[in-house]
């Protein structure tokens, strides 16, 4: 039996009660990835979770006390609910340990976070993480190590993510390698606009006192476009504004003879830009707003930016295989603790259900 690491983990159940030396390593640009820093899981909790749950912020450090690595989780309202769950949820576009240093024995501290969850008490009887990239070996160290504590589990796709390989490109070397089609009806549909309308593009990337009239001009966008309204409001608004004071934010908005009738939010951080939200209004569709729109965002990205890689956040829609090159899947985990009665009857029938379903695939490929 592996002995249980010596690392000191701490558990915090609020982001108020987070020490100023915790929140300086955690927060971006120390964490260059602004999805797994502090300013995201903080954002995000207060924005659309902080009713339903309970934050658990677990923290391994050094024998000195510096942190290494952080796992942003949480809990249901209801304490008869021993589900532990990552602090995510559709706003999500990325989920994996949080850590401090590049350098950081990583394993080895997913290792010890994982034994502190399963030496808790009362135990755990789930664990569900969600919105996991699997090309990132965390990803399997996590599953590893919760198998090793005991834990049954079974992963489960969610999302294609489609992205673009970016270092040493330059946009016109990009662009030039876009399918005819798309590439044709961009520039058919710009020349007609540059004829018939007065166009312009605006880009926010810091605070200014333009910022928040584009945020409103992208609301206001979103609204009249084809996507369902925000569930939360506030939130994009706030990413926005923290993007922004950040020097993260890529904030783009077309007018068209003074009215905004695309808008795209990008954030570039950690040499990746990630297109975060885009919307048009329909009543300009036919202009092809949103597609000239997204050649400047990516012209800025590759060539002003310089990143390495451009993220097309998750889903399978068909328009962005036209822009990117590569795709990987996000997957989630839901491991069942087999050292708990719960844990055991949920990871009993989880495994009965799997086996039935490969028993019927056999049987489809072989009936006889």
């Amino acid at each position: 039996m592996q002995a249980r690491s010596t690392l000191p983990i701490h558990v915090f159940t609020s982001f108020a009660a987070l020490p100023a030396q915790l929140r300086r390593c955690l927060a971006h640009p120390r964490q260059a990835n602004f999805f797994l820093s502090l300013d995201w899981f903080e954002l995000l909790f207060e924005t659309s979770l902080a009713e339903t749950l309970i934050p658990r912020i677990y923290v391994a450090s050094n024998l000195e006390g510096e942190p290494l690595c952080a796992l942003f989780c949480a809990t249901a309202r209801s304490p008869a609910d021993r589900t532990l769950l990552s602090l995510a949820n559709f706003y999500t576009l990325d989920y994996l340990p949080s850590f401090t240093h590049d350098n950081a024995p990583k394993r080895a501290l997913i290792r010890a976070l994982v034994e502190q969850i399963a030496a808790e008490r009362p135990r755990w009887h789930s664990v569900r993480l969600a919105t996991m990239k699997t090309d990132a070996p965390d990803f399997s160290w996590i599953v590893a190590a919760l198998r090793a504590a005991g834990f049954g589990v079974q992963t489960f796709f969610q999302y294609e993510n489609w992205y673009l390989p970016a270092a040493g490109l330059s946009f016109e070397d990009y662009f030039r390698n876009r399918p005819s089609q798309l590439k044709n009806a961009i520039s058919r549909r710009q020349k007609k606009l540059e004829k018939t309308h007065r166009f312009e593009i605006r880009i926010a990337r810091a605070e200014s006192p333009q910022l928040e009239p584009m945020i409103s001009d992208f609301v206001s966008i979103y609204g009249s476009s084809w996507k369902l309204p925000e569930p939360f409001p506030g939130f994009i608004p706030a990413l926005a504004t923290r993007c922004a004071k950040l020097g993260i934010l890529r904030l783009g908005v077309l007018h068209v003879d003074g009215v905004p009738a695309a808008a795209q939010l990008w954030i570039t951080s950690a040499k990746t830009a990630t297109i975060y939200k885009l919307a048009y209004d329909e009543r300009y569709g036919e202009l092809g707003v949103g597609s000239i729109l997204s050649k400047e965002m990516f012209r800025i990205a590759i060539d002003e930016d310089g990143v390495d890689e451009i993220d097309y956040g998750v889903g399978s829609e068909a328009y962005k295989k036209d822009w990117m090159s590569s795709v990987r899947t996000i997957e989630g985990l839901q491991a069942h603790n087999r050292k708990s009665l719960n844990g055991l009857l949920l990871a009993t029938a989880s495994d009965t259900k799997l086996l039935a379903k490969k028993m019927r695939a056999l049987l489809r490929r072989n009936p006889s």
